[in-house]
């Protein structure tokens, strides 16, 4: 079953916006009151958003019941000047589609997905997110992503099939918002999260990004904050670069394991098939970037490449200790355009972690053996195959790719 729901556009008006929100949050109560052991059952759109309406509603526990289509979309969670609200429930998608074909047009939030901001509580888990939205960006500052905007909890067994666009174009004066450290200015968009400080695991996107004024990527455009008190190295189209600050870097990461993209990505700054920019004790283990094109189009902003991270699937590096195990797919396109439009020479890649489409369509190259140890696991991109959120990948013949348990249970 699909509910849609076209919730009504109000730009400006205050009044109308909170309206809204008390028709929301009526709807949502009403389905608190029938739901049962302890999870929220979600079955309309107006349920949804009324999530988002105050930090109960935020804290609680929800189950996706029915496939749903939003239309002026007010994101879960937000960034503006007074701060952050974020989602610290737990969301399950229950493996249901949520179609995201526009967004509502605020001017403050700086936050854009289907949540704006998951905190470090939050959970978002079996959910696909679809459709073909637009954002306006009219701040030169955003954080956006299908998934979320900014992730600093779980995000696991989700999808995005979505083809995400974020515009730029100034409608009002410039305003302060508090920046996350290491993102203070441009846009950042990932087809999962746009800036991730938390855990995503065991997530794909094959849909696409398209951002106008800053960076993109398949997976999450920036991973881990920016960490003081530790040696941090470097690497962009400059050059490399190392220094070494006082401070302290607890708590400040980003963690992204067993994933793989196959979305196209554009961006007028830097591109990645995973992640763009990692900051602070970032990981990123069993990882593959198939995306079918990395598009770069900015005055003097080419892909950087640097050894031993090979441009594409990085871009900027900015780490203290880092953990990294990726591959990626060989002769991967990858186009890259100066301030003219006029196409550069190609990028070129380290053969380290190539891996060509015929060894990639097989089933023996992504799964977990039975019985692998340590140093085994550690030589392979060794996705754990099974029936559950610990093991949850299924093998597709038609695709020749892994695909959530929910997907192969669905069809």
């Amino acid at each position: 079953m699909n509910e849609n729901i076209n919730l009504p556009l109000a730009t400006g008006h205050k009044t109308n916006k909170k309206m809204k929100r008390i028709f929301a949050l009526t709807a949502l109560l009403t389905a608190v009151i029938g739901s049962a052991m302890g999870q929220t059952k979600i079955r309309t759109a107006e349920e949804l958003m009324a999530i988002g309406t105050d930090k109960e509603a935020l804290s609680g526990s929800y189950i996706l019941m029915n496939d749903l289509t939003l239309d002026g979309w007010m994101p879960i969670g937000r960034m503006d000047k007074d701060g952050e609200t974020g989602f610290s429930g737990t969301f399950d998608g229950n493996g249901r589609t949520i179609t995201l074909n526009s967004f509502y047009p605020e001017t403050d939030n700086r936050s854009v997905g289907l949540f704006g901001v998951v905190d470090g509580k939050g959970e978002i888990k079996n959910l696909r997110v679809a459709g073909k939205p637009t954002y306006t960006d009219g701040q030169k500052f955003l954080y956006i992503g299908c998934i979320a905007g900014v992730n600093k909890g779980k995000i696991t067994c989700c999808v995005s099939t979505a083809e995400l666009t974020c515009e730029y174009a100034q409608t009002e004066p410039h305003k302060k918002v508090k920046a996350l450290s290491g993102y203070e200015g441009g846009q950042y968009g990932g087809c999962i999260a746009g800036v991730n400080n938390g855990e995503i695991r065991h997530c794909y996107s094959n849909g696409s990004i398209r951002v106008a004024l800053g960076s993109a990527a398949g997976i999450a455009c920036g991973n881990g904050l920016l960490v003081t008190g530790s040696l941090s190295i470097g690497i962009g189209s400059g050059g490399m670069s190392m220094g070494a600050t006082p401070g302290s870097s607890k708590g400040k990461y980003g963690f992204i394991e067993y994933c793989y993209s196959e979305a196209s990505v554009f961006s007028s700054g830097n591109a990645g098939g995973i992640v763009v920019i990692t900051h602070g004790t970032c990981i990123m283990n069993n990882c593959a970037a198939l995306n079918r094109l990395i598009e770069v189009r900015g005055a003097g902003k080419p892909l950087p490449k640097a050894s031993p991270f090979p441009g594409g699937l990085f871009g900027k590096t900015m780490f203290s200790h880092a953990k990294t195990q990726f591959y990626y797919l060989e002769n991967m396109s990858l186009r890259r355009y100066d301030g003219n439009d006029v196409e550069q020479p190609p990028v070129k890649l380290t053969p380290k972690r190539a891996v060509p489409l015929s060894t990639i369509q097989k089933e023996s190259w992504w799964r977990l053996p039975d019985g692998a140890d340590r140093n085994m696991k550690q030589k392979m991109i060794a996705f754990p195959f099974g029936s559950d959120e610990t093991a949850p990948w299924k093998w597709d013949e038609q695709r020749k790719r892994p695909v959530l348990h929910w997907e192969a249970t669905n069809r």
